[in-house]
């Protein structure tokens, strides 16, 4: 399932942060990255993309 979206702009440091909330189901792997989709508002820079970092919620 592909959530893909926006999230928040980075602050003046290169750091933006995201809240995950609500109650995620146990035992289940989730995957999450970020990009830099080129033509944002830099035009110096090229489209690239994080690592994936692998998520698995338990009790």
């Amino acid at each position: 399932m592909n959530r893909g979206g926006r999230c928040p702009q980075p602050d003046s440091s290169g750091k933006s942060v995201v809240t995950l909330t609500g109650t995620p189901p146990t035992g289940y792997r989730f995957r999450v990255r970020d990009s830099y989709i080129s033509g944002s508002g830099d035009n110096v820079n090229t489209t690239t993309y994080g690592a994936w970092k692998y998520l698995t919620f338990t009790k």
